[in-house]
């Protein structure tokens, strides 16, 4: 991957934080344009026609500002999703041989010994379509164990729908300007701290890739209350969870 998954989630916060403050100057802007409007129609520099028109270009001025600076929040999840695809691809390279040679040497595995192999291949799609399939055909029995669920890497396809939901959560929170409040009272302090609230749940989601560590994400996307801080909403260090909040909108998940 040319970026960590931190940094596309990181990406994507940074930009809905500069969408954000574009908006709020579009708006400004088209308010400011709606005055001077007004006060030319009033003092009869501009008639009827002219007025109306003056109005219909600054809300189509305004309407494509907000546009713009919004796409580039859905910039990073096209970036993202070309990414996995590209991983997700069959690429015979991606095979790993000396593990093709065991799987075929009619060698009876155990769970332990599928589950480290499971382990070892979490982040290649190949190899975990060939264990999962060897393992769905032969599951072990062993005494007093049953089967073991095995859990294989985190498709790139699904990883691509986990980072999906949260740009488009990220996406509607920016374009609403949505800052929730505490359902037991308070507000978030900022609307940062709102889309790191939003990334730090997403991320509970998201298996980390190759060598990646979600351990610190309450430093990486830190959350602040206005009466206090938030830490580790990933990890569920915290009484406040995306149900403790009255949003403006309909979240994603």
């Amino acid at each position: 991957m040319k970026r960590t998954t931190t940094e596309y989630y990181k990406m994507a916060v940074k930009g809905a934080e500069s969408a954000r403050d574009a908006i709020s100057r579009a708006e400004a802007a088209y308010e400011h344009g709606c005055e001077v409007a007004k006060g030319a129609y009033e003092a009869d520099l501009l008639g009827e026609k002219g007025y109306q028109d003056r109005l219909k270009e600054l809300e189509t001025e305004r309407d494509a500002r907000i546009e713009n600076s919004l796409s580039r929040i859905l910039a990073v999840a096209d970036e993202y999703d070309s990414e996995m695809a590209e991983l997700g691809k069959l690429d015979g390279s991606r095979i790993d041989d000396g593990v093709m040679k065991l799987l075929n040497s009619g060698l009876q595995l155990t769970n332990e010994d599928w589950q480290e192999l499971a382990n070892a291949h979490k982040d290649n799609h190949v190899m975990t379509r060939i264990l999962r399939e060897r393992y769905n055909a032969s599951r072990p029995q062993e005494e007093g164990a049953g089967v073991t669920i095995v859990r294989f890497g985190q498709s790139p396809a699904d990883r691509s729908e986990v980072f999906s939901k949260f740009v488009r959560t990220v996406y509607h929170a920016c374009k609403s300007g949505a800052r929730p409040s505490l359902s037991g009272g308070g507000r978030l302090k900022t609307v940062t701290d709102y889309y790191n609230f939003i990334a730090q749940d997403s991320l509970a989601d998201m298996q980390p890739y190759g060598d990646e560590s979600f351990d610190n994400l309450d430093k990486d996307f830190p959350v602040e209350t206005e009466n206090g801080k938030v830490a580790n909403v990933a990890g569920k260090n915290t009484d406040f969870t995306p149900g403790n909040f009255s949003f403006n909108f309909t979240p994603v998940r």
